[in-house]
């Protein structure tokens, strides 16, 4: 009962410490990517309503990287708490153990591993794909939402448009369009007018109402004149919103049926990151392990040290094997394994002792 109680106790300390770390990064990492999207915003590259839904799918890309991480601070930062406290020795005295403290990391270290795994393997990449197809969306629909009173842009091919007014409900007012061909130019000219896609067809197209068509070669005396009730222009042809996927968005089965080197070290990376919870949780326990009186954050720094040396080993090793200077057959393994060394070293330099005089 002692040590379920035990179990309980520290579940909650990490679960706490590793939450709170949790929300501090994503918030850094969503603030980098706020800043990018208002500025591609404020250019008129993407619209501003789809800004918060691109934040949420990138969010959920870059989850499985970030997880990792934040629990191996938080269990970091709850271990130090308890040492700072003399809980550790309090405990140390009542006979328990390191592996009964494990038993409390790895009760969250364990299923932190399949969620990374889901992350990283299936639920990134897809949050990656969904976000690809809502930017080509967003970048093929900006083009009219730049459009400013007052001034001539080109859109589409040849074309150019200029609008006297735009009202509030988003009406262009006042509209005169130009696309110059071969064969001759084509000019309108209309009241009003709308953006639409696929409105009448397939395409991107400017809706005038209430205008005149003119088509004729400049110089020439011979010229059609055609008035109009509603008439289409097509801007655009229909483009593909399904984008050419990067391999952080590729689908396992496709890397796996790819099989070059930079698709095997994406692969490789991908399932390094489950397994670096896991590491990183053995590892946790001796670096936490600290004097009361040491400073309250001394370790944390330690151990942002140490696990941006692991992830950055961990991608220097996936260049290596995607650009062929190392075989696939070696991968990233080599570098879980000097990480698993290190964690196993300083559980017998820093925790030895304490364990021979647990036993007793």
């Amino acid at each position: 009962m002692g040590l379920t109680r035990l179990t309980r106790y520290l579940l909650r300390e990490v679960l706490l410490a590793w939450l709170a770390v949790t929300v501090v990064l994503v918030v850094v990492l969503l603030t980098n990517r706020l800043v990018q999207f208002m500025a591609d915003a404020a250019s008129g590259d993407i619209p501003a309503n789809v800004i918060f839904t691109l934040l949420g799918l990138k969010a959920a890309a870059n989850l499985g990287v970030v997880l990792p991480g934040s629990f191996f601070l938080g269990v970091v930062l709850a271990l130090g708490r308890l040492y700072r406290d003399a809980e550790m020795t309090a405990m140390a005295g009542c006979g328990i153990g390191p592996w009964q403290i494990y038993r409390g990391i790895f009760a969250v270290a364990v299923p932190l591993t399949v969620l990374v795994a889901m992350l990283t393997m299936s639920l990134g990449p897809a949050a990656e794909r969904q976000a690809d197809r809502v930017l080509a969306n967003a970048q093929q629909q900006a083009r009219f939402a730049g459009v400013q009173p007052g001034r001539f842009i080109e859109l589409g091919d040849n074309t150019t448009v200029y609008v006297a007014r735009v009202a509030d409900d988003g009406e262009l007012q006042g509209i005169f369009a130009e696309r110059t061909q071969p064969d001759g130019d084509q000019i309108w000219v209309a009241e009003r007018g709308r953006r639409a896609i696929n409105a009448m067809g397939q395409g991107e197209f400017l809706v005038l109402e209430d205008g005149w068509r003119y088509e004729g070669e400049p110089g020439q005396a011979a010229w059609r004149m055609m008035q109009y009730a509603e008439h289409g222009v097509r801007i655009a042809e229909p483009e593909a919103v399904e984008p050419g996927l990067g391999r952080d968005a590729q689908p396992p089965g496709q890397l796996l049926a790819d099989g070059g080197d930079p698709a095997l070290a994406e692969l490789q990376l991908r399932l390094s990151l489950p397994m670096m919870v896991l590491v990183l949780a053995l590892g946790s326990l001796p670096l936490a392990s600290t004097d009361p009186r040491s400073g309250r954050y001394g370790r944390v720094v330690l151990a942002v040290l140490l696990f941006m040396i692991y992830f950055n080993l961990l991608y220097t090793a996936a260049d290596w094997v995607g650009s062929g200077l190392l075989p696939a057959w070696v991968g990233v393994g080599w570098v879980h394994a000097l990480a698993l060394l290190a964690a196993l070293l300083g559980l017998w330099t820093r925790l030895g002792v304490r364990w021979r005089r647990w036993a007793v």
